[in-house]
């Protein structure tokens, strides 16, 4: 797969490998119950903790990735993806809300969530397949990660198989049961008994018998008493809004320079510096206009002070955002937000 795939949204306008960054929520919960340092892992890949509460914000895949292997290692544990994914409210998670809440059968149940999967991730394509005895459920990646996906796989294979237990009740058998992830090692050895085979970093697959799909679901094994209700914006549907939105949870990060942008991207130094070309722009310039956005928001919606704001968006000193802000608006940010106070 080349480094500059891209998807199509039902605007027919392209976009990038991003994955909605409050999907991050029950990776964030298990470190939080593991008392670890969960906003020092965070950090470590550009993430503030607040960021993830906003449905509407994207990021990229490989930070993703990046941050579910650093969140096993300071762990130690080398099975959290599966332990998240075994204790997985399905009820509160994006992607299931739908499928948990109104699916009478599991074929229903794997459709929506397929069909709820392409509004929160344009990283993966989720497809059914049904070939005579067996069906396969698969998740595609756009383009390879930059690491082995190890914990992602493995999240995704543990919910997937309670999914199955849940429905099937006593009916569940494991032995026709097929897993292929990335690592194997990512889950218990004999992981309930399904055969596992390895794959590439490309995306997993799940094979079980098609007369499964036509099993009715209990709710009640699926749902829990307080269901979410979370409003949620749709995925950028431009190279620039996919790049704003990649990037915005990074802007203090001192590292947003072109081949680190990129890799966060998933393309290489010249695809990205060719599409910014052809959108008009450069990476500077876009971090410009995104860092004066959150500035004046900041300035302008919060009691938050000068320093605080300026340190947020990467400045080292109180006397270095001044400087950036007045070059873009003419005013000191005090005079800026006093101006318009009195306003």
């Amino acid at each position: 797969m080349p480094d500059d795939a891209l998807t199509q949204t039902s605007t027919g306008k392209s976009t990038l490998p991003l994955v909605r960054l409050q999907l991050l929520l029950p990776f964030l919960h298990e470190l939080d119950r593991l008392r670890i340092d969960t906003d020092a892992v965070l950090g470590r890949h550009g993430i503030a903790r607040n960021s993830v509460q906003d449905a509407n914000l994207f990021i990229s895949s490989n930070i993703i990735h990046r941050f579910l292997e650093d969140a096993a290692i300071t762990a130690a544990d080398p099975f959290l993806g599966v332990h998240v994914g075994e204790q997985l409210d399905f009820s509160n998670w994006l992607p299931l809300i739908d499928a948990a809440t109104n699916a009478v059968s599991l074929s229903d149940f794997l459709t929506r969530f397929i069909v709820a999967a392409g509004e929160d991730a344009s990283s993966a394509k989720y497809s059914l397949d049904v070939q005579d005895a067996h069906t396969f459920f698969r998740e595609n990646r756009i383009s390879e990660p930059d690491i082995m996906p190890s914990q992602n796989d493995a999240f995704t294979a543990a919910y997937l198989l309670a999914i199955l237990q849940g429905v099937l009740g006593e009916h569940w058998d494991p032995n026709p049961v097929l897993l292929k992830i990335c690592n194997p090692d990512a889950l218990p050895v004999g992981y309930q008994g399904v055969q596992t085979v390895g794959g590439d970093n490309c995306g997993m697959s799940i094979r079980f018998p098609t007369l499964w799909l036509t099993q009715q679901l209990n709710h009640s094994v699926l749902i829990s008493p307080a269901m979410a209700r979370i409003n949620k914006n749709l995925l950028p549907g431009s190279f620039l809004e996919a790049l704003w939105l990649t990037l915005e949870p990074c802007l203090g990060s001192d590292d947003l320079t072109v081949d680190h942008v990129a890799k966060l991207l998933s393309l290489s130094r010249k695809t990205l510096q060719r599409r910014l070309k052809a959108s008009g722009t450069s990476l500077t310039q876009e971090l410009v206009k995104m860092k004066q956005q959150h500035a004046i928001e900041e300035l302008l919606g919060t009691d938050n002070p000068v320093a605080k704001i300026g340190e947020a968006l990467g400045f080292h000193s109180p006397a270095s955002f001044t400087r950036a802000f007045r070059s873009w608006t003419g005013q000191s940010p005090r005079d800026y937000r006093n101006m318009h106070e009195r306003r």
